[in-house]
């Protein structure tokens, strides 16, 4: 049997990272532990949560609309099949984390399908992964041109400096 625990829910609206270290649709995680964790979520419409996912032709239902679904997307260009099909998901916000961004983005004008978009780069690797700030600004100027916010990771900050762009999407 599965269980889930709630810690004292919070009172005033925030944002939760749903799984943020797993995927919360891989295979091997069982229907009803998602079926769950969308309860929790569905239970609690005042708060947003976050959904990342390297998977996205595996989501399985639509989303409610305080879920904020995102795929990540390193800059391979093979890649860009998982942002089509979040596209295609029946999702209220959808995002792109380019997290880590590996390489020039090559399908930079698909941008204009998404509601946000993060960039980020490999924590923990040195410099070996790093990305050139020209990757980052194509990216930044991308969503400029069609008014996406565009949200920098901290660990970006040696290579674009201060101040980071750290914009959210605005909402009703």
């Amino acid at each position: 049997m599965l269980n889930h625990i709630w810690i004292k829910p919070p009172v005033k609206p925030c944002g939760v990272f749903v799984c943020s270290t797993m995927e919360l649709f891989h295979p091997d995680i069982p229907k009803e532990w998602r079926d769950l964790v969308f309860k929790d979520i569905e239970e609690r419409p005042n708060h947003r949560f976050y959904i990342l996912t390297k998977l996205p032709q595996n989501i399985d239902r639509p989303m409610p609309d305080n879920v904020w679904l995102g795929v990540s997307i390193t800059g391979n260009d093979k890649q860009w099949y998982k942002g089509f099909d979040l596209y295609l998901t029946q999702a209220k916000t959808k995002f792109i984390s380019f997290e880590p961004l590996l390489k020039p983005i090559e399908i930079i004008d698909e941008l204009f399908n998404f509601d946000w978009i993060i960039v980020g780069r490999l924590t923990g690797h040195g410099k070996k992964y790093q990305p050139e700030r020209a990757w980052i600004q194509e990216i930044v100027d991308e969503c400029k041109a069609h008014n996406i916010p565009v949200f920098l990771k901290d660990n970006l900050k040696e290579i674009w400096g201060n101040p980071l762009i750290q914009e959210m999407p605005k909402h009703e």
